[in-house]
């Protein structure tokens, strides 16, 4: 099993997937696999087309990414691609994509993609070692319990949901056939080296907390009988002094979030996340990621300096899995689009975090509208202002 990355900011798709094609054939001949992310500025039909051409046998999905995204290189930002490409004669990969239509039912959409990627592998019935998953936004949970339900078991799943530079709904999706603004991709691993995982936020929950009494979609109307946002900007205030504009909530809230308790180890909590984004008519909240009526909300705190060395720390954790683990072949990650926004003058310190946690193993992370991953407890979730990490190690199945 090899890996390699290139990323490219050439203004042309065609110049950019020249270059990136010539970096990735130095050091492997015939990927099985590529992933791709690059900006709502690229030409996403012109890369379909381009890499269809230069690697005309190779299973590809590709997701926008906020902004820019890094790999074992550095963190490239603007106008730019990047790909992740594996190599495996002794594995098998597949990838589907479909596209969502208005009245489509999400869960039999997402059971058929992962049918189809599974079948594409040529290992129909077996069980893939991972889950590579990018939707638009807005489906995220309900995917991941179909999934859940198709398999009968949870499977380590890396996710991101797609994103833009703005969060105008200039996303998309794309795999070897086709371009979407609205749909699901996935890639299944059936990888000839092992794999571990890590899906963590870094942030603590502070002190206060209260049930989510109402409900609304995405829209969190009411904490305690009372409006959502009258309640969080009370939390807001204790914390800092300072009252929080309604109008700067996404920005303000993202070392502010709310977070419900996931599970514990070693009698630690640990949480998924919810960041909050606007503030709706009736003073509800409204979120990237669903709370249920019932559910406790905390209200969590974070610090710039620790997103800033988080991402390092989450791979990490995916190398300690097994204390076996060997110095990994190569890996995944995925960052949240509000946290790189956070600390957009510090993404090269987070990039060279993550490659020495990686040991310059080659990796590629996007920045997204929300992240998918698996606990170490085995839970598998979507939240708002995660990381989530997967390795590929040395050691053979």
């Amino acid at each position: 099993m090899r890996i390699a990355t290139s990323s490219s900011t050439a203004p042309k798709a065609s110049e950019a997937i020249q270059d990136i094609a010539r970096e990735i054939s130095e050091k492997i001949s015939s990927p099985s696999l590529m992933l791709v992310y690059y900006t709502e500025t690229q030409d996403a039909e012109a890369i379909k087309r381009e890499l269809n051409v230069h690697f005309p046998n190779t299973y590809v999905i590709g997701c926008s990414s906020c902004q820019g995204s890094m790999t074992d290189k550095g963190y490239v930002g603007g106008h730019s691609i990047s790909v992740w490409a594996v190599e495996d004669a002794d594995g098998a990969y597949g990838s589907a994509l479909c596209e969502l239509k208005e009245g489509d039912d999400i869960a039999e959409s997402a059971r058929i993609v992962l049918s189809r990627a599974i079948d594409s592998s040529g290992r129909p019935g077996e069980l893939p070692a991972l889950i590579t998953l990018h939707a638009t936004p807005g489906y995220e949970e309900t995917i991941l319990q179909a999934i859940r339900e198709e398999l009968g078991v949870n499977i380590p799943i890396i996710g991101g949901s797609a994103a833009d530079d703005g969060v105008s709904g200039k996303w998309s999706l794309m795999d070897n056939a086709r371009v979407t603004s609205e749909g699901i991709a996935m890639a299944v691993f059936f990888p000839s080296a092992r794999v571990s995982y890590s899906f963590h936020n870094g942030y603590a929950a502070i002190g206060s907390s209260a049930v989510a009494t109402k409900v609304d979609g995405r829209t969190l109307v009411e904490l305690d009988g009372k409006p959502a946002f009258d309640v969080y900007g009370k939390w807001y205030f204790n914390a800092t002094g300072n009252a929080i504009d309604p109008d700067g909530l996404f920005a303000q809230s993202t070392l502010f979030p709310l977070g419900r308790q996931t599970g514990e180890i070693h009698g630690m909590p640990y949480y998924t996340l919810s960041h909050p984004a606007t503030v709706s008519p009736e003073g509800g909240i409204q979120m990237f990621c669903n709370i249920q009526e019932g559910e406790t909300v905390h209200f969590m705190s974070g610090t710039t300096e620790m997103l800033v060395s988080r991402a390092g720390r989450v791979v990490d954790s995916a190398n300690d899995h097994d204390k076996n683990t060997c110095d990994p072949i190569g890996g995944l990650a995925i960052y949240c689009a509000g946290c790189m926004l956070h600390v957009s003058d510090s993404l090269h310190s987070v990039a060279a975090n993550m490659r020495l946690s990686m040991h310059h193993a080659p990796f590629i992370c996007p920045f997204t509208f929300g992240e998918q991953g698996q606990f170490l407890g085995g839970e598998i979730a979507h939240g708002n202002l995660m990381i989530s990490a997967v390795l590929f190690h040395k050691d053979e199945l």
